[in-house]
């Protein structure tokens, strides 16, 4: 979750912040490889958590919520929504749902009593 919400503020963040980012030298917030991190580890993570706890609750809600937030991020790197600020609004919004889909998840996980192995 904690990865979810630092991925959604840094792309809400970053168009505000990136002219003042450079004059300080933290020009390196906004790189490729930096976005290309957060999204493998946010991939990787999320959906192991995920896929982990749909075994204990079965509730297929959180996993289309995580599917919703990667074809966010999907359509912001992809050349058809590369202009003005929509790259922004698709990573931010894909942000946000993966961090719904880890809140949701905590709360079905709390709700059931099946152990997870």
């Amino acid at each position: 979750m904690a990865l979810s919400l630092g991925c959604a503020i840094h792309c809400a963040l970053l168009p505000v912040a990136l002219s003042a980012m450079t004059t300080v030298g933290l020009a390196w917030v906004a790189s490729e490889e930096l976005e290309w991190t957060i999204l493998i580890s946010t991939f990787l993570i999320g959906s192991t958590r995920l896929v982990q706890s749909y075994l204990q609750h079965r509730h297929a809600e959180c996993l289309a919520l995580f599917a919703a937030g990667l074809g966010s991020f999907v359509c912001a790197k992809s050349e058809l929504f590369r202009f003005a600020h929509n790259e922004a609004v698709f990573m931010t919004l894909g942000g946000l749902l993966i961090a719904a889909a880890h809140f949701r998840n905590l709360r079905l996980s709390k709700t059931c009593c099946v152990p997870v192995l």
